[in-house]
């Protein structure tokens, strides 16, 4: 039964308090207005015990009223009436400036939010906790399940929702926010139960901050809360260690893939001139950068994933393994697959076979690493209700692992072998990782990487394999539909394997339909919101523009790469397809090209000014300097052998590591327009302002 209380009601604040808080967390759009809510004059107060679901999920409209004015609730006040309508758009914006409080420079504001947090029962500090969980609450993020890459931030208005690491904002807002709640929280004496900890592991695995949630596992020993963790606290814990939801590595797979660079080992003989394209491919890549992705936000001269992918010693999983053993944590079928992805993190294919598929599941996988050959067998029964019995999630946890580790023909063996053994049905989403994983591991770079590094057989991926797994998806038994994330790999595949007619077809018939459905879907909420004469922008509409452009920029890269590789041979160039099919195309498709279209003819290059009505971008001239970049390992014993550089240990080495000497450029940068969103009711004819609203609400729906 939900429990009533009463509080001593402060000043309402009509803006967001100056404070050091709030230049962290800043937040996008307009503020929240005062009197929308429904008026709540006693505070109910959330009660639930529950760490998976929300308890308003169920229930909605319940709530009394009474006539206490909107003007006398408090910050917290306004927080919880958002929480009881299920208003997502409005729950982060109200919680930030509730936490914003708590570090106001006024001693009245910052005290009576004190007061308010200290009494706050620990149910609804809890209630209100999950409700701002990345995992649980994945609406809160207006571009979940995109994967926003260097080139998408040139083309959409996607480059204001991630920061220079290419990390939502939204999450690390929430991140930085969650950690000033937590201070003042222990600090007025109130402790936090450990489903809160858990909320808090995955805040810091969503903004890909692996200090944070080292922070947070530290804080439940100094509160006095560790006797009270178990198997799931030590999973999110391991996941956000790690990144192992693909939310907590930004839908980028490049970001936590193992490529051959990676697997290299001073017993292994490897020619000295393979070494050196590998490190001249990282350095062209570095200064090809503008922006450092996927590093660590400390050190922008490392990549994040370095942290995760040691084998041995104290931060590596198989210390970690140990240490959950030590501290008694039971071993069900998520702590198994949570260790095979944090073992394929660190690149150990022995242990995720050792470990996970023969001590965990009685599964012998053994394959040659130069041939290519797989053979499983075995497998272990188990009772019903055995916390390591296999479900969906070890299917997917198969996929991820060895997917990452470029073992795609390893990994599409044991998931139908799960699937037929333990009789699982292998979900659609399934499918579609290991399609996505397919076409990353087979991309030039990696495969690159992988032939300097040796050329073995189980690591290669190329286009066969893609088309492997999607026959065998889409036929029997399986038969798999296919999304749009998939249909858009496979006209990729199809362009790279010279097999344009069928990747025009499949644009044709899947790609742009779908945009269509989501251009209908964008027109239908903006008329409504015109109609209703709202001056505020929702959070859904939010949502439909940022999947539009990227579906809009998803079929230009496709035209894009269809023009390239269609015109580049020679056979190519003087065919019919360079002739007829490519104009054709310009013709049929130009609403999803871009203002210029380049290609190649028999005659020569043709550069195409299309008149583009609502532009998407600008071209901006301007001069960068190249990131940091850390030389190799190899390099610097070549340096210490000319007497370049002087002989040190390793660790008076990592002090001062050398740098590649930085580079100024200049260039043309693509620079995206700004949507001219026009908010409120329509103008009169007679208003003078009315052409030039009329324009720019035309203007935003062909954005």
């Amino acid at each position: 039964m939900l429990r009533r209380q009463f509080l001593l009601r402060g000043p309402r604040l009509d803006r967001l308090p100056i404070s050091p808080l709030t230049t962290a967390l800043q937040i996008d759009g307009p503020p929240l207005r005062a009197g929308r809510p429904a008026e709540v004059g006693r505070r109910r107060w959330l009660a639930s015990l529950s760490s998976s679901t929300s308890t308003f999920k169920q229930q909605r409209g319940n709530w009394p009223l009474d006539e206490t004015p909107t003007s006398n609730l408090t910050l917290l006040d306004q927080l919880l009436q958002v929480i009881q309508l299920r208003d997502i758009g409005r729950v982060f914006p109200a919680f930030h400036e509730w936490v914003a409080s708590l570090v106001d420079s006024d001693h009245n504001v910052k005290s009576a939010a004190l007061r308010e947090l200290g009494e706050l029962p620990v149910s609804t500090f809890s209630e209100i906790l999950r409700w701002l969980d990345p995992v649980e609450n994945t609406q809160l993020d207006v571009a979940h399940g995109l994967n926003i890459s260097l080139g998408h931030v040139q083309f959409t208005n996607a480059c204001h929702l991630v920061n220079d690491n290419g990390v939502r904002h939204h999450h690390r807002y929430v991140l930085d926010a969650m950690k000033v709640l937590l201070h003042y929280r222990i600090g007025t004496g109130c402790q936090l139960m450990i489903c809160d900890y858990e909320v808090l592991l995955r805040c810091a695995g969503a903004a890909s901050d692996l200090k944070a949630a080292i922070e947070f596992s530290g804080a439940m020993t100094q509160n006095g809360v560790a006797r009270y963790r178990t198997t799931r606290t030590w999973n999110e814990f391991i996941k956000a260690r790690y990144q192992i939801e693909p939310a907590y590595y930004q839908f980028d797979r490049q970001r936590v893939l193992y490529t051959g660079r990676m697997s290299f080992q001073v017993n292994r003989q490897i020619p000295v001139h393979n070494i050196w394209r590998m490190e001249g491919l990282r350095y062209s890549l570095n200064a090809l950068r503008p922006l450092p992705f996927a590093r660590h936000p400390d050190f922008p001269w490392q990549e994040l994933f370095l942290h995760m992918r040691k084998k041995k010693g104290y931060r590596s999983y198989l210390v970690h393994w140990e240490r959950a053993k030590g501290f008694g944590v039971l071993l069900d079928e998520e702590l198994l697959c949570n260790s095979l992805i944090a073992l394929a993190r660190s690149g150990s294919l022995k242990h995720m076979k050792g470990i996970v598929i023969w001590r965990g599941f009685r599964v012998k996988l053994l394959d040659n690493i130069k041939t290519g050959n797989i053979t499983i067998s075995g497998g272990k029964r188990f009772r019903w209700g055995n916390p390591r019995e296999p479900t969906k999630r070890i299917l997917n946890a198969i996929v991820e692992a060895f997917g990452s580790m470029s073992h795609i023909t390893t990994a599409l063996k044991l998931l139908i072998y799960f699937s037929r053994f333990y009789k699982i049905p292998i979900p659609r989403e399934t499918w579609s990782n290991l399609l996505g994983w397919s076409y990353t591991c087979a991309a030039k770079s990696n495969q690159f990487q992988h032939r300097m590094m040796g050329n073995y057989a189980a690591k290669r991926a190329s286009p066969a394999h893609f088309f492997t797994i999607w026959k065998t998806m889409t036929s029997e038994p399986f038969n798999v539909t296919p999304t749009y994330a998939d249909y858009v790999l496979y006209a990729k595949t199809l362009m790279v394997s010279r097999k344009f007619r069928k990747a025009l077809d499949i644009i044709r018939d899947q790609l742009v339909p779908y945009y269509r459905s989501i251009e209908d879907k964008h027109q239908q909420i903006v008329f409504n919101e015109t109609l209703m004469e709202t001056s505020k922008l929702s959070h859904h509409r939010l949502q439909i523009e940022t999947q539009k452009e990227h579906v809009l920029n998803q079929i230009a890269e496709c035209f894009d790469q269809l023009f390239s590789i269609g015109s580049k041979g020679k056979w190519q160039r003087e065919g019919h397809f360079a002739k007829v099919v490519i104009p054709d195309i310009v013709a049929e498709f130009g609403e999803f090209l871009h203002d210029q279209v380049r290609y190649r003819t028999s005659q020569g290059h043709v550069h195409l000014k299309l008149p583009v009505q609502a532009p998407r971008f600008n071209w901006v001239h301007e001069m960068r300097q190249t990131l940091s970049q850390a030389r190799g390992g190899m390099e610097l014993r070549m340096m210490e052998m000319r007497g370049q550089l002087e002989t040190r240990s390793f660790e008076e080495r990592l002090e001062k590591w050398p740098h590649v000497p930085k580079m100024n450029i200049v260039e043309w940068k693509r620079k995206p327009r700004p949507r001219l969103r026009p908010m409120g009711p329509a103008p009169e004819s007679t208003d003078v302002n009315a052409r030039e609203w009329w324009k720019s609400l035309e203007e935003d729906l062909m954005k």
